[in-house]
């Protein structure tokens, strides 16, 4: 039984990133560079650059050419928005939906927590003298996850359950287009175009458009 509630809390502690995580930069050339909470290097970047890691290579983000960030995370606009905020660069704001999903996520996860800090301590004072070195740890979880939500936006019943298939289908649009942006930049023909035109190139790049 003392696995299980440590086995429990670890699992609702883990949350495993999707394309919904990324931190959406939106270029003033209409291009989007999307960043993983992982990618974006925080102590490397300067006043002038945001940095971010990707295949093992730095690169480096003008912060001059940023037009506005977008989230569509209320997890990761909690751990990076007070660093964006530095650069003074437009943050747009949260979707209903957005902070519908996160908050209801994270008040849910605090309830389940609770469930189990209960059962650690039932079976503590019970007589099982473990569960008071285990019933400690979802305590302090439930604490600190139901200090982030925001009960305003938390759902139940019905619309829980059409939020989180919203939810669903948003991640699957969302990995479709960064698949499909990655093919474009893999592209023999993206990168004809990114090569120093010649007449015929010209050319050939408008055709393209199309």
């Amino acid at each position: 039984m003392p696995i299980v509630v440590i086995a429990q809390s670890i699992i609702s502690a883990i949350s495993i990133p999707t394309e919904a995580d990324n931190i959406n930069i939106h270029m003033n050339d209409g291009e989007l560079v999307s960043l993983t909470k992982r990618e974006l290097k925080q102590k490397h970047s300067t006043p002038t650059d945001i940095v971010y890691k990707r295949n093992k290579e730095y690169h480096n983000i003008a912060v001059a050419d940023i037009d506005y960030i977008r989230y569509e995370s209320l997890d990761t606009y909690d751990k990076t928005a007070n660093f964006i905020d530095e650069y003074n660069i437009m943050i747009k704001e949260l979707d209903q939906h957005v902070l519908d999903y996160y908050n209801t996520k994270r008040y849910r996860k605090s309830r389940t927590s609770q469930t189990l800090a209960v059962a650690g301590w039932t079976l503590a004072v019970a007589g099982n003298p473990i569960f008071w070195a285990v019933a400690p740890i979802p305590t302090t979880q439930a604490a600190l996850t139901m200090k982030q939500v925001d009960k305003a936006y938390v759902l139940n019943g019905s619309e829980w359950k059409a939020c989180k298939k919203f939810q669903k289908e948003k991640i699957k649009a969302l990995k479709e287009k960064a698949q499909q942006n990655k093919e474009v930049k893999e592209s023999p023909f993206e990168i004809y175009r990114l090569s120093s035109p010649t007449p015929y190139q010209e050319h050939f790049n408008k055709n393209l458009e199309i």
